[in-house]
């Protein structure tokens, strides 16, 4: 009880729409949506706004069943023009997704998943642990010799990148190349976006589309089909991992009684990692489709509808994690849904975990101290929750 007065005190409403807003269109819930996830949880688990149209799922039993269900699906119908909506960034949407693994369903989900999923099985995986393993050691070595440095820039960003770039075959001379362009299609999902800002949008995916598009040469996949493949496995192959980096050393920084833990116990480099994701989600929240009528707890939600599940929130439910905003780097129970569930479960999910549980582990064994240099600057996104810059200053064994 002392808990909900204390975050209704903060949040200063129950209103679930105004909420919803917040979290969606302010810097506050920018900088910090997690007491607005559980006002809105205890408010209205399962609730359809007014602002938009769309039904924001916050329970954890809710969202896995969204997530579940063959009756939900996707489509390209990522954000629907209601009113409220910016039309621009629907149709930068829709533009974007194209035919995609993300928005199809099976057996068309089926055809396109398999086109990609064989670099990410176990074998696979395993196989390629040995050269993660030595590219992290490479970036270990040069933060080991600046002493200080932006740990984005030096180690989040290049490691999973040089990884899926050498899945891809992408030549390491264009790696670098990637970076303003993600950082920018990731603004597009901020919620401040101005007309310019737009723009820069659409001149990093028509930047994209010519590389992408450039190298379809075996005919195998249409290149639209290419492109967002590929896009995806850049996606699904360094983005979470790079956020996972940041957003774990600041909850570290945040937490040092957590950190002494993993220094003393670097076996705790795995559940760490899964605490990580479910503590401060890479992904905040992902859409599905309302393929046939249903009924999620207790609310009847129709075709054509579309569902907002709010994976950090899920991973704060309280019905669900035992006092679930705490930072246990050994907690128990990692069955969360920071990559989410069912058919669309997160492809690049195993090469995530293997990539963080390398880093923490060699951050323990290379550096008997890492400790914040500066401020860190958060990204603009919303759904994807990270940091642009993250100084640190780190001291050899």
């Amino acid at each position: 009880m002392a808990v909900t007065t204390e975050l209704r005190h903060a949040t200063g409403t129950d209103d679930p729409d105004e909420l919803i807003h917040r979290i969606m269109a302010t810097p506050e819930g920018h900088a910090d949506p997690y007491a607005l996830y559980h006002r809105l949880r205890e408010a209205a688990p399962v609730h359809r706004s007014e602002l938009d149209g769309l039904w924001y799922v916050s329970g954890f039993d809710a969202c896995r069943q969204v997530l579940g269900d063959a009756r939900i699906g996707k489509n390209d119908q990522f954000i629907v023009p209601r009113h409220g909506v910016d039309p621009e960034r629907v149709r930068l949407a829709r533009r974007r997704l194209r035919t995609s693994m993300l928005t199809a369903n099976p057996p068309e989900h089926t055809r396109l998943r398999g086109a990609a999923k064989g670099a990410f099985i176990p074998p696979t995986m395993e196989a390629l642990r040995p050269r993660v393993a030595a590219i992290v050691a490479e970036r270990l070595d040069r933060l080991a010799a600046l002493g200080e440095a932006d740990v984005m820039a030096e180690l989040a960003f290049p490691m999973p990148v040089t990884v899926v770039g050498e899945m891809v075959g992408v030549p390491e001379e264009d790696r670098a190349w990637f970076r303003p362009l993600m950082r920018t299609l990731v603004s597009s999902d901020s919620f401040n976006r101005s007309p310019e800002a737009l723009a820069e949008v659409e001149r990093a995916g028509d930047e994209l589309d010519a590389y992408f598009i450039a190298q379809a040469d075996d005919g195998l996949l249409s290149d639209d089909e290419l492109f967002s493949t590929v896009t995806l496995l850049f996606f699904a192959g360094f983005l979470t991992t790079t956020n996972l980096i940041g957003n774990g050393l600041v909850a570290l920084f945040d937490h040092p009684d957590e950190m002494a833990r993993l220094w003393a116990e670097p076996d705790l480099a795995a559940p760490a990692v899964e605490e990580i994701v479910r503590f401060d989600s890479p992904v905040q929240f992902v859409h599905r489709n309302v393929l046939e009528d249903l009924e999620v707890d207790g609310h009847r939600l129709r075709k054509g509808e579309v569902v907002m599940t709010l994976l950090a929130a899920a991973n704060r439910d309280p019905a669900r994690f035992a006092d679930p905003d705490r930072f246990d780097v050994g907690r128990p129970d990692t069955l969360h849904l920071a990559f989410a569930w069912g058919l669309h479960f997160c492809l690049g999910a195993r090469l995530a975990r293997m990539e963080g549980q390398l880093v923490f582990r060699g951050l323990v064994e290379r550096f008997s101290g890492v400790e914040p240099a500066g401020e860190p600057v958060r990204n603009p996104g919303l759904a994807i929750r990270g940091f642009e810059s993250l100084p640190v200053r780190l001291t050899p064994r």
